[in-house]
């Protein structure tokens, strides 16, 4: 039996569980507070997931974290239902499309979320002395660092244009890709597709207008209306939060 450790509305954490449905595999939750109670850095909790951070997945007594490992160490593990192509080609652009989804997408929406969601959320639970306790919990020198910059620094106007500026690439990247493909790696629904559909949601929740214009962007907003009607992505997104 798998069990996942989770956030009910993390990014990473509904890939793992989108690929889990499109696999029909059964799965035990286990519900990692990272916002309220601040479980992820809890030390029981650290001893699983050294980075302090969700998803982490328990397979047979065995470890496995970041989102992108779990889903093709999934993969791998249960082949039925594969999400890779068998081509060796569209297996390789699927690799960089979970790439492109950790090192520029991820990274440039947590800069964008900073200011819209982050603060307020943190301002409301939170003194700023204990925002500021909380950060220095944080395990992993290089993260808590950039925790620290940003708690002291904030995020500037500059900083959100250039991130916006480099989702804009990489939505464009899209649309060039799906105009000769129907899925991000090929003919096939696969992990490159997984690894992309949650961040869309979360620029739609971020009200980034210039990254969801499907007017500007038709293939991409077909591909995500598609990925949006299949059964394992409704399944993904029912779980909601156990605390209320």
């Amino acid at each position: 039996m798998l069990k996942l450790y989770h956030f009910w509305s993390s990014t990473c954490s509904r890939k793992v569980r989108l690929t889990l449905a499109e696999k029909e595999i059964d799965w035990v939750s286990h519900h990692i507070d990272i916002v309220s109670k601040l479980e992820n850095l809890e030390p029981n909790y650290v001893k699983i997931n050294p980075n302090g951070v969700v998803p982490a997945l328990e397979h047979d007594g065995k470890i496995i974290i970041e989102s992108n490992v779990i889903i093709e160490y999934l993969d791998d593990v249960f082949p039925e239902n594969s999400l890779r192509p068998k081509n060796s080609y569209q297996r390789a652009l699927m690799r960089l499309w979970l790439d492109l989804a950790e090192t520029k997408i991820h990274k440039n929406i947590n800069i964008i979320s900073y200011n819209k969601r982050h603060v307020p959320r943190a301002n409301q639970l939170f003194s700023k002395e204990e925002q500021l306790s909380n950060i220095e919990r944080f395990p992993g020198i290089e993260k808590r660092a950039v925790m620290l910059k940003r708690f002291k620094n904030g995020v500037s106007n500059d900083d959100e244009k250039l991130a916006t500026d480099c989702l804009v690439e990489a939505m464009d990247q899209m649309e060039r890709t799906l105009v000769n493909s129907e899925w991000l790696a090929g003919t096939d629904f696969s992990l490159a597709d997984i690894a992309i559909a949650p961040f869309i949601e979360r620029f739609e929740a971020n009200g980034i207008e210039t990254l969801v214009d499907w007017g500007k962007r038709p293939k991409t907003g077909n591909w995500w209306k598609r990925v949006q009607g299949r059964p394992s992505f409704i399944e993904a997104y029912s779980f909601q939060d156990p605390n209320k």
